[in-house]
Parts: structure tokens; sequence; C-alpha cells
């Protein structure tokens, strides 16, 4: 009785005028967030002292004595977080053909398989969550965003099964930030395991990049598969491999100023095996290499120091690859209808600012993608603008997607329009807030940390702003946040920089900068004492 009268409300709703259901969700959604940012403003708790201070009655030690780490953390917890981290890892090191490992015969796939685990551990070990939630606008607005999506699920989904479920991925993910900041609000300390680890990887997985872009080239459709799917374990998204390189890069440069982890030589051998992947990955994906030029500009931006250094490396890299392709006339075809040579890149190059001039595919064409994006948007506006489609219904059927015909798309081809299909203009409108308010929060983070001298820290800022960016702008052009292989990333990201915003605003279990000896080796040092490293 329940659904169908939840039913009837939403047909009643469907019917509504079009143009002033648009305008009240985009209002509704716009009044949310300046709500959001007048409590920020209003509250004193979170008022900030001017940069190069700290108010030791904010963030001393003293407020660790009763929200510290606790003396006996749950076993669960450990394990949940090692499954967390290495599924995180195996997710960059092997892309879509880790992401469809799954229980054979079910749709519950490794990444649900450790959210589960996840929420387990969040009820067996009490923290604050509610309290630091509270206190952070965008997670505020991540709670809205993952309960309109519930809402949509329970009242239009429920007739559609298992696939309304997976079409909710899009919001469902927000989980992994409420993890993120479950785990970190346990022990904060583990922001310093993360990044440590995170460096010693980081040779092993831009090698490991360009061997896994090769073989997606090769293998990509031929097998072997993942058991029980139509997916080769060599499947790997070369836009994929693109952002995750520039943010090996961005950490290298921005985190790892003072030379902690990597010295000089190396540096200098990822930077460059960076911009030589990135370069590969623009014969392929454009998406990719839009996204890691923008990635790369944004790196360019947040440094103060050694840009001509930087520069110098990538514009060398790219210089040397570009004339040893045009004075060989080297062609190879590795990418099916695209080859590995100048005239392929150049033409990549052209097509995203010209519709029509990708390659043969339709699947591949600038003009494609607009005219599917615009039929999408049109019939969203006219029929179902404020909540979408809804989960269930195929999108890829409604409009005839067809990227791959053993593993078709239920979504048109990019994950922002996905939004508005699935969750209508009142989904994007809190997607769209959600995402401004947490970028223009981290940035002045980010300033005020740098202008404490605390650079290692604000670098580390600058990093998750740049690779969320990197992963926003790839999803204009693939629909990558509905897989767990990018939206789990993703949403990693979100979490953590809601997290970090919480410890500058001096949220008691968060309070990292207490005074401690400076920790050796190749573990990070958060002290009161500003660091003198640069970025």
């Amino acid at each position: 009785m329940t659904v169908m009268f939840a039913a009837d409300i939403a047909t009643s709703v469907r019917a509504v005028d079009t143009a002033q259901w648009v305008v009240l969700g985009v209002t509704a959604a716009a009044l949310v967030g300046a709500w959001v940012m007048a409590k920020r403003a209003s509250s004193p708790s979170q008022r900030q002292p001017l940069p190069g201070t700290y108010e030791y009655d904010m963030v001393g030690t003293d407020l660790l004595e009763p929200f510290g780490p606790p003396a006996h953390e749950a076993r669960i917890v450990g394990w949940f977080e090692g499954a967390f981290l290495l599924v995180l890892m195996a997710y960059a090191f092997f892309d879509r053909g880790f992401a469809w490992l799954h229980i054979p015969g079910t749709p519950l796939f490794i990444g649900e398989i450790v959210l589960l685990l996840g929420l387990a551990a969040m009820l067996a070990q009490p923290t604050p969550m509610l309290t630091a939630i509270r206190r952070s606008p965008p997670l505020k607005l991540l709670g809205l965003f993952m309960a309109w999506g519930l809402a949509l699920l329970l009242f239009l989904g429920l007739e559609h099964g298992i696939d309304a479920v997976r079409d909710s991925a899009i919001w469902y993910y927000g989980g992994v930030a409420l993890l993120t900041l479950f785990l970190i609000l346990s022990n904060p300390q583990r922001i310093q395991r993360w990044m440590s680890g995170f460096a010693r990887l980081i040779p092993w997985l831009i090698g490991w990049l360009f061997v896994a872009v090769v073989l997606d080239a090769v293998f990509g459709s031929d097998g072997p598969f993942t058991p029980d799917s139509q997916v080769s374990i060599f499947a790997h998204s070369p836009g994929n491999a693109g952002v995750i390189a520039v943010v090996c890069l961005a950490f290298v440069w921005l985190v790892d100023g003072d030379s902690k982890f990597f010295t000089p030589s190396q540096r200098l051998a990822i930077t460059a095996a960076a911009g030589a992947l990135l370069l590969l990955v623009g014969l392929k994906n454009r998406g990719g290499l839009v996204a890691g030029m923008i990635g790369v500009a944004a790196i360019l931006f947040f440094m103060n120091k050694r840009r001509t250094q930087l520069l110098v490396i990538l514009l060398g890299v790219a210089t040397l690859l570009a004339s040893v392709a045009l004075v060989s006339q080297a062609s190879v075809a590795l990418f099916g209808d695209r080859e590995i040579s100048a005239e392929q890149f150049i033409d990549n190059i052209t097509s995203i600012v010209s519709p029509g001039s990708g390659g043969r595919s339709q699947t591949t064409t600038t003009e494609w993608r607009l005219e599917l994006w615009t039929r999408v948007l049109d019939d969203v506006n006219s029929e179902f603008p404020i909540t979408g489609y809804g989960p269930g219904p195929d999108l890829g059927k409604i409009y005839n997607v067809t990227t791959n015909i053993d593993v078709p798309l239920r979504n048109p081809h990019n994950s922002h329009v996905g939004v508005i299909a699935r969750l209508g203009w009142v989904g994007f409108g809190l997607w769209f807030l959600m995402w401004g308010v947490w970028a223009l929060l981290l940035v002045d983070l980010r300033s005020r940390l740098a202008g404490m001298g605390r650079h290692r820290e604000a670098g580390l800022v600058a990093v998750l702003i740049t690779g969320a960016g990197m992963i926003l702008v790839n999803a204009f052009f693939d629909p990558t946040l509905e897989g767990p292989q990018v939206g789990m990333w993703l949403w990693f990201f979100f979490g953590l920089g809601a997290s970090l915003q919480l410890v500058y605003h001096g949220f008691p279990p968060l309070a990292l900068w207490k005074e401690e000896p400076t920790t050796q080796g190749d573990s990070f040092a958060m002290t009161n004492a500003p660091d003198e490293s640069s970025e």
C-alpha cells in the first residue's frame, strides 16, 4: 500500500509543469547551499585564526585526552582498514579487471563487500560521526545527496529490482567518504601511514600503468576474462591511467617538496615517466588527456617554487617523443582504429574542440556525444525534471548507447548527465553544490596552511583537489563514477578532504597537530612547528 501511494505521488509530481519544477529544484538546492555557508560563517567555533598562527585552545593537546584514539580499537576496524586500502590500490593497479570480481552467480562485488565490512566496523567502534558531519558543510551536503538518492530508490526503483541498486552507485559510493571519516576518527594518525604507504607504491604504480595500458589495447576485449563476466582481466581504462599518473605527479611535487621520500633523480624519473604515460593515454582517450592536462595545470598553479623545473622536464619529454615520432614517421596500430603516431595525437587534440572529428566509430566522436547528452537533457526537462528517470530504467537501451556489446552501458556516457538523468535537477543541484563547497573550503584550507608554513599538509590538500578535479573532468567523457574503480577513489578523496578540513577547524578527535617529537624516517610529522619543506 505504501509503495503504491508513493508511486502515485511520484506520478503526480512528474505531471507538474516542467519549467516550474526546474526553477523550484535549482532554487531549493541553492537555498540549501546558502544556508550551509551561512551557518559556517556564523558559527563561532569555526572562526579561524589569521594565517601563521595556531590557537591551542582549538587544537591543543588537551583536547586529545578525552577524544584521542581508543586504547583498544575493535579488531574488525583494523580488518576493514586493511581490506579498504588493499581494494583501493587494486583498483588503481588493475582497474575494471579487478572491479568485476564478485561472488559467482550474485551481484555482490568486492567493493560492496568491503563497504559492508566497513558498516560492521562502524557498529563495533563508536565514534562521534554525527557530530563531525554536523561540523562539516560538505558532509552535510553529502548526507542530503545520499538521502535524495535513497528516497528515489525506495519510491521509484523497487519495481526494477537489482538494476535499481546498480544504478544507485553514483550516490551510495558516497558511503566511502563516511567510512574514510570513520577511520580517521578512530585513529587520526592513519593519515600519516596512508601517505607514507602511497609514496612507496608510486614508482611501481607508474611503471605498471604503462604495461596495463598496452595489455588493455592487446587483450582488452579478447580475455582471459574475470570469472563469471565478459570483462577481461587486463581491462584498464587509459583515461583512468592518465589520471592516476598525474595524481602521483602531484604527490611527488606538492607533498614531497623537501625530498623526504624521493631523491632528485627519482623525482626526475617519475616525472618523465608520468609525462610519457599521459602522452600515450592521449593517443587513445581524449578524456584522460584533457583531465591530465588540467591536473598538470593545477599542479603548476599550487606550486610556489620549481615551476620551471617541472615544466622543463615535461616539455622535454613531449619534445623528445614528438621529434622521434615525426622524424621516424613511426606508426603502430595498437589501439584499434587509433595508431601510435604524431598524426593521431594531433587528431585527438583537434577532436576535443571540433565536433565530428573523432575516430571512425560513433562512440568516439564529439558530435555523437553532444547529440546523446542533448537528447537525455531534453527528455528529462520535458518529462521528469524533479526526479529524473530514477534508478532502474536502462538508459543504454532507451538511447541506444552501444560501446561494448559484451558489457553494455546503462547510462548516457557522461556521469554528470547521468546524475541529472537518474536523480533529476534536485539531485544535480545537490551534486553541484556539494562539490563546489568542498572545493572552495579546501582551496581556502590549502592557502591557510601554506601561509602558516605547513607546506606538506597544504600539498596534501592540493593533491586531493587536483585528483578529484581530474576525475570529475574525465567523467564528462566516460561514465566512470558509477564504477567502483573510480567512484571509490573519488569519494575517498572527498572524505579525506572533509576530514582535513575538520582537522583545521579544531574538531577534537581530529586534532593532529599535537606537540610530539618530529617523526624520523618516511612518515609525516604533524607537529605544531611549521616544516621547512617547499612546494
